[in-house]
Parts: C-alpha cells; sequence; structure tokens
C-alpha cells in the first residue's frame, strides 16, 4: 500500500500549503457532490493548484479519501491519549470523551459525514486501514467501561462492548443534524455525559 505523502492527520506540522488546500477542497466537494462524482480536475481547480502538484502529493483520489477519514479518526484517537492519561478517576474520562466526541462534530461534521457515508469507496488495504482505527477506537472505549466497573466507578454491566458502542454511537451521530443553535456542541457533549453517566455510575446512598 502506497501511503499519501504527509501520512495522517496526525502530521499536520508537516504539510505544504498546497496539500491542505487539495484536502480542503476535497472535504468540500466529496461532501457535497460525493466521493464517486467528484473528479480530480474538480479538486484540484477548486483548491487552485495543478494536476502535477496534487499527484505529487497524493498517488490518487482514493489517498485523499484515505486523509480525510484519518484527520477524523487521528482526532479521536488523540482525545483518547489525552483524556486517559494519568490516573484520573474513570468518570471523569469518560464525560470528556463524551462531551469531546461531540464537540469535535464542529470542527470535522463534513469530515464525520465523509467518514459515515463514504468510506465504502476505500477499497483493499485503505478500508482495512481506516476499519483498524475504527476498531482500536472501540476497543479502547469498551476497555474504558471496563476498568470503571473493575473500579467500581460503574455498576457492573451485561455488556461493555453494546454500552460502548451505544454511547459512542448517540455522541458521534450528532454530525447528521447539529447545527448551531439554543445549545452549543459542548453543551451538548455535556448533557450526553450527563445522562450516560448517571445511568451507569455506582454512587453509594
Amino acid at each position: 500500500m502506497t501511503m499519501p505523502q504527509g501520512g495522517s492527520g496526525r502530521a499536520v506540522g508537516r504539510r505544504t500549503g498546497a496539500r491542505d488546500k487539495i484536502v480542503a477542497a476535497s472535504v468540500e466537494l466529496f461532501d457535497k457532490h460525493g466521493y464517486e462524482a467528484t473528479s480530480v480536475q474538480q479538486v484540484v481547480e477548486g483548491a487552485g493548484v495543478t494536476k502535477g502538484s496534487f499527484y505529487h502529493h497524493f498517488g490518487s483520489k482514493e489517498d485523499v479519501l484515505l486523509v480525510v477519514h484519518d484527520t477524523f479518526i487521528d482526532h479521536q484517537l488523540d482525545v483518547l491519549d489525552s483524556i486517559t492519561t494519568g490516573d484520573r478517576p474513570v468518570r471523569d474520562a469518560l464525560a470528556e470523551l463524551i462531551e469531546e466526541i461531540v464537540v469535535g462534530v464542529e470542527t470535522y461534521q463534513a469530515h464525520q459525514r465523509i467518514f459515515y457515508e463514504q468510506h465504502r469507496f476505500l477499497t483493499d488495504e485503505r478500508f482495512e486501514a481506516v476499519k483498524s482505527k475504527r476498531d482500536e477506537f472501540e476497543r479502547r472505549v469498551v476497555r474504558l467501561i471496563e476498568r470503571g466497573v473493575d473500579r467500581g466507578e460503574f455498576r457492573a454491566v451485561s455488556s461493555p462492548k453494546i454500552l460502548a458502542f451505544g454511547l459512542v454511537g448517540m455522541s458521534a451521530w450528532t454530525y447528521h443534524w447539529y447545527h448551531e443553535g439554543s445549545m452549543t456542541a459542548r453543551e451538548i457533549g455535556r448533557f450526553y455525559a450527563r445522562v450516560v453517566l448517571d445511568g451507569i455510575s455506582n454512587d453509594q446512598p
């Protein structure tokens, strides 16, 4: 598999201006018209670069789609890295995770629509790379819940995996309907966190 130059969303500092423009134009066009209906020519016109510049940074349009996915997925993995560092209460970590998943919608809403609705266009190793990161994120959320149960912070649940899928799905689905309104994304995230944690916390009277 040939990875696009510059790697994933964690390597922002190494990206060139032209590469950033290509990714930004691709996000806008993939979100508006769909990946399949968007041509490389449309991308380079939207980015204001040449096809030569495009192929200097990317081997194909599919490589750009992979970077769009990686940007969003790597953000979520970075959030997990930051909230699970140290020995803080699991309740606090899980609350922050739910909040930050929703807050991420403000920055990555288009990326998330593309991720959830158009990842089927990734083929072979690229699809497996994306699936591997998605699976890693889900496994780590399951482990976080299991740690909360083991520590007595959360009540025992019949399936930490299903609970993890449910809370991640509830939080991530916000991308589908969120727009600036009476509640900010952070307020929505905190509301979700309270609902979940009130349901599973093992508070003693």
